[in-house]
């Protein structure tokens, strides 16, 4: 009788690890906030537009409504912390998901990575009908919508002549267009894939490709475009001082050997 009450004391122990409680006291992006324990969480599962970025302003904004001076659930997947400290959580207010609902309305993207997919399955659905139905900032032609998706079926061809050489991409902030150069250098972490148009990757282009995007791409992408030239077609962006673009699909990249 002991074990058994031993046993179910552990299993609420867990589940209030696993579930908690908070005010949300500061919106810090569209999917980023502070609570008033002092906790910083980053939102499971999505990934919205940066600060800085085209939409992000706006994807802050709608979080805010959804969160800001409200009480919130948290729960946990596997991961607890991601490397800037923060705490990976599914958001909850009066019983609604709200990184699903981010996703729904089409203010974040799915982006989910091993081993925390305990709900992939719902958020890529979600997806699918925000990007058939162009809500949100899909419905600006400045944001790339993932093939994977089934929302449309037009592939890009890059033309002939129309790309620009990777040194000059950082003048090309916040537009589409196609890159072209020679990969020469590539990691995969496991979790994102780089490649490079530059040995000195913390400083030139670098086209990026997520986990939750490497099935739409050849095995070991690493591998398969390394010492190749290539044309990549997207959302030029800058991050940490560098321009790059995010590939999800490899209609957006086209190996011209």
């Amino acid at each position: 009788m002991n074990n058994v009450r031993g046993y179910v004391l552990l299993y609420v122990l867990i589940c209030i690890s696993c579930i908690q409680t908070d005010k949300v006291i500061e919106v810090v992006d569209g999917d980023t906030f502070k609570t008033e324990r002092g906790q910083t969480i980053r939102l499971l599962g999505i990934n919205a537009p940066e600060i800085n970025d085209p939409g992000g302003d706006i994807a802050k904004d709608v979080l805010a409504l959804l969160v800001l001076d409200r009480a919130v659930r948290l729960e946990a997947d596997v991961t607890n912390i991601d490397e800037y400290d923060r705490l990976l959580r599914y958001v909850y207010v009066d019983g609604r998901f709200v990184n699903g609902e981010l996703v729904r309305m089409g203010y974040a993207e799915t982006r989910c990575y091993p081993p925390d997919t305990l709900y992939q399955r719902e958020l890529e659905a979600l997806e699918k009908t925000a990007l058939r139905s162009n809500r949100g900032l899909w419905s600006f032609p400045v944001f790339q919508m993932p093939d994977t998706s089934h929302a449309r079926t037009k592939v890009y061809i890059p033309e002939k002549n129309s790309a620009i050489s990777w040194r000059e991409a950082d003048k090309y902030y916040g537009q589409v267009t196609t890159v072209e150069g020679v990969i020469v250098a590539s990691n995969n972490t496991g979790k994102v894939c780089f490649l490079n148009f530059h040995e000195d990757w913390r400083k030139y282009f670098t086209a990026v490709i997520f986990a939750s995007d490497f099935a739409a791409f050849p095995p070991n992408p690493e591998d398969y475009y390394l010492n190749r030239r290539v044309r990549v077609h997207g959302l030029i962006k800058e991050y940490k001082g560098k321009p790059e673009i995010i590939l999800k699909s490899a209609s957006q990249i086209e190996v011209i050997e």
